[in-house]
C-alpha cells in the first residue's frame, strides 16, 4: 500500500508531472509552494474530515457526476469531489495526465494500487510509477454491492482497452486504412444489393410466365387463383429481399463502426446485441421445441379421430349401417359437431404446449379475440341454434317442395344458418333460420310417398249443378292434365256447403319429375275448359246471387284472337 501526503496528492490531481516520480526529490519551491496550498486549500478541510465523514458525504452526493472517456470509450464515472476537486475538475486532470504519457504501447503497465491520503483511503490507477487518477469510495454506485478495489480494476481494463484502441488507430493504416476498408466494405454491400435485385426481379419475372402453378393447381380453380397465387409469391419474394437487405445493412454498420477507435465501441455493442438476440432467439426456438413436439402429437392424435369419425359417418349416410336414434338426414351435422368438439378438447389440451401461450401478452390477446367473438356472434349463434333445430327436427330436406310463409318453392340446400329455396319463377330465396323456425312451413313432398305429390285446385259451383256432374268435370279437367297421375286416381273433396254455393276441391297426384307449378297452371286452365264445354257456370271464388245470363264462354269462342287453336284440333 503507497502512503501519500495530501501535498503530494496535489500534483497528480491538478496537471501533470511529465518528469515527476514518487521516488525523485521535489525542488524545494515546489516543497514551498506544496505547503502553502496545502495549508491555504486542505487544512480547513483537514481539520474536521475525521470529525465530519457524514457531512463530506453528503456534500459529495449533491456533486454532480461527470464521466472519463478515453477514445470514445467510459473508462471510470466520478461520483463525488476527492481532496477538493470537483469530478469535471479530476476528469480534467486525469486526460492531461494521460496525454503526456510517452509515445508505444501503453497499456501495458496499467495496474492499481491502495493509496492512503492523510486518513482516506483510495484506489490509485497508475501506468508504470505514474498516477492517473484516484478512485474513492464515493465515486460507487450508491446501489451497487461491489467493492472500491474491484471497481478499479474495472476502470483499470477499460482503460486497457481504450488505451489498445487508440493505439491501433496510430499503427497501420492509421485513419486512412480504416477509411479504406469501410469504403470496401460500402463497396460490397452495394454491390450485393444490386444483385439480390436483380436475381428477386428476374425470379418474379420467370416465376409470372413458368406453368408450374397451373400444373398444380386443378384445372376448375386454375383461371380464379393462379393471379392471386402469383401475386402472393411476388409479394414474398419481396418481403425476402428487404429481409435480407435489413440484415446485410446491420452487418456492414457494425463493421464499419468496428474500423475507427472512436467508434469501435459502439459497433461492438451493436454486434454484441445481434449475437445476444440470435442467442436468444435461438434459445426460445430450442426451448419451444418439446412444447411444439406435444402440441404435433396432439394434432395428429386429433386428426386420426377425425378420420375414424369421417368413415362412420360416411357409411351412416350411404345405409350400410345405422345407430339408434340418429337419422341420414341428421348424419352430416351430427358428424360436424362431433368434428368441432375433436379440435375444441384439442385445442383445450395443446393449448398449455403453445411457444407464448404463458405470457401475459398471450393471455390478454386471447381475452380480446374471446370477448370479440362473444360480442360480434350474437346474431350468429342464435341461426346456428336454430339451424341445428331446423334440421334436428327435419321439418324441410333438400329437393323437397315446401312453403314457408308465402313463400313457395323447392328446397335447394341447408346451411348451417340459412335455407336456399328455388321458386317457380326461377329465383333463389335465402331464408334465415330463425326466420324458419318462427314461421309456418308446409312441406308438399314429405309424406308424398311412391303415390307423388298432390296438388289440388278449388271452384265453387251453384246448387242448381249437380254435385255429381261438376264430380265428373273435375275428373275430366284432371284426365286432360298432364303429369297427373292416372293411379292413384283424383278424387273430389266438398268443402264447404255455403249460403249460395258448394266448395268443390280437386286432389290429384304428380308424376315424379313433374313440374308443379306448371301442373296446377294446367289443371286450371282445362277446369275452366271443361266447365265452359258443358254450360256449367263457374263464378268462383263465390257469388251471392244467379245472374239472368249464365256466364259461359262458348267452344267456338275458346281460341278467339289473339290466341291459335293447336295443330291436332284444326
Amino acid at each position: 500500500m503507497r502512503r501519500l501526503a495530501r501535498a503530494e496528492v496535489r500534483p497528480y490531481l491538478l496537471h501533470p508531472t511529465p518528469g515527476h516520480s514518487s521516488k525523485q526529490p521535489m525542488p524545494i519551491v515546489a516543497i514551498g509552494l506544496g505547503a502553502l496550498l496545502g495549508y491555504l486549500v486542505f487544512v480547513p478541510g483537514v481539520t474536521g474530515a475525521a470529525e465530519r465523514p457524514a457531512q463530506d458525504s453528503v456534500k459529495s452526493s449533491a456533486v454532480k457526476e461527470a464521466a472519463l472517456v478515453v477514445a470514445g470509450r467510459t473508462v471510470t464515472v466520478f461520483r463525488a469531489s476527492f481532496e477538493g476537486l470537483s469530478p469535471a475538475d479530476r476528469v480534467s486532470a486525469a486526460l492531461v495526465r494521460l496525454q503526456s504519457l510517452p509515445a508505444g504501447d501503453q497499456s501495458s503497465g496499467i495496474k492499481i494500487e491502495d493509496a492512503t491520503i492523510g486518513k482516506a483511503t483510495a484506489v490509485a490507477v497508475t501506468v508504470g510509477d505514474r498516477v492517473l487518477f484516484f478512485l474513492a469510495s464515493g465515486d460507487l454506485e450508491p446501489a451497487a454491492s461491489d467493492s472500491l478495489r474491484n471497481a478499479a480494476q474495472q476502470a483499470a481494463e477499460n482503460l486497457k482497452q481504450a488505451l489498445q484502441a487508440k493505439g491501433a488507430a496510430e499503427r497501420e493504416f492509421g485513419l486512412l486504412g480504416s477509411i479504406t476498408r469501410a469504403g470496401v466494405a460500402t463497396f460490397l454491400l452495394l454491390l450485393t444489393v444490386w444483385v439480390l435485385r436483380r436475381v428477386s426481379g428476374w425470379g418474379a419475372a420467370k416465376l409470372g410466365t413458368s406453368k408450374v402453378l397451373t400444373r398444380r393447381i386443378p384445372p376448375v380453380l386454375a383461371t380464379g387463383l393462379q393471379a392471386h397465387i402469383l401475386r402472393a409469391s411476388q409479394v414474398l419474394i419481396r418481403l425476402m429481399l428487404a429481409a435480407t437487405v435489413l440484415v446485410l445493412g446491420y452487418l456492414w454498420l457494425v463493421y464499419a463502426l468496428e474500423q475507427f477507435p472512436y467508434t469501435a465501441q459502439w459497433g461492438k455493442r451493436l454486434g454484441t446485441f445481434l449475437v445476444q438476440l440470435l442467442l436468444e432467439f435461438g434459445g426460445g426456438a430450442l426451448g419451444a421445441v418439446p412444447g411444439l413436439f406435444v402440441v404435433l402429437i396432439i394434432i395428429l392424435i386429433a386428426r386420426w379421430c377425425v378420420r375414424i369419425v369421417s368413415l362412420i359417418f360416411k357409411e351412416i349416410q350411404s345405409g350400410t349401417i345405422s345407430f339408434p336414434g340418429l337419422e341420414r338426414e341428421t348424419a352430416r351435422t351430427t358428424q360436424t359437431l362431433l368434428i368441432f368438439a375433436i379440435w375444441l378438447f384439442a385445442l383445450v389440451v395443446a393449448y398449455p404446449y403453445i411457444p407464448g401461450s404463458e405470457t401475459e401478452a398471450f393471455k390478454g390477446l386471447s381475452v380480446l379475440v374471446g370477448l370479440m367473438v362473444t360480442l360480434g356472434s350474437t346474431g350468429l349463434i342464435n341461426q346456428v341454434i336454430s339451424g341445428l333445430f331446423v334440421i334436428y327436427s327435419r321439418s324441410v330436406r333438400p329437393q323437397d317442395y315446401v312453403r314457408i310463409g308465402d313463400i313457395e318453392g323447392e328446397v335447394m340446400s341447408i346451411g348451417s344458418l340459412a335455407i336456399k329455396l328455388r321458386t317457380p319463377r326461377q329465383e333463389e330465396i335465402t331464408i334465415p333460420h330463425s326466420v324458419l323456425v318462427a314461421a309456418a312451413t308446409t312441406n308438399f313432398s314429405r309424406l308424398a310417398g311412391s303415390d307423388g305429390m298432390v296438388i289440388t285446385g278449388s271452384v265453387t259451383i251453384g246448387y242448381n249443378i249437380p254435385w255429381r256432374q261438376v264430380h265428373a268435370l273435375l275428373f275430366l279437367a284432371a284426365s286432360r292434365t298432364r303429369g297427373v297421375r292416372k293411379e292413384p286416381p283424383p278424387r273430389v273433396l266438398q268443402r264447404e256447403l255455403s249460403d249460395h254455393f258448394v266448395q268443390y276441391q280437386l286432389l290429384a297426384h304428380l308424376e315424379e319429375g313433374a313440374n308443379r307449378a306448371e301442373a296446377i297452371s294446367e289443371l286450371h286452365a282445362q277446369t275452366q275448359d271443361a266447365f265452359n264445354e258443358y254450360g256449367v257456370q263457374m263464378m268462383a271464388p263465390s257469388f251471392e246471387s244467379q245472374p239472368e245470363k249464365a256466364v259461359l264462354v262458348p267452344k267456338s269462342e275458346w281460341y278467339a284472337a289473339p290466341a291459335r287453336k293447336p295443330e291436332q284440333e284444326r
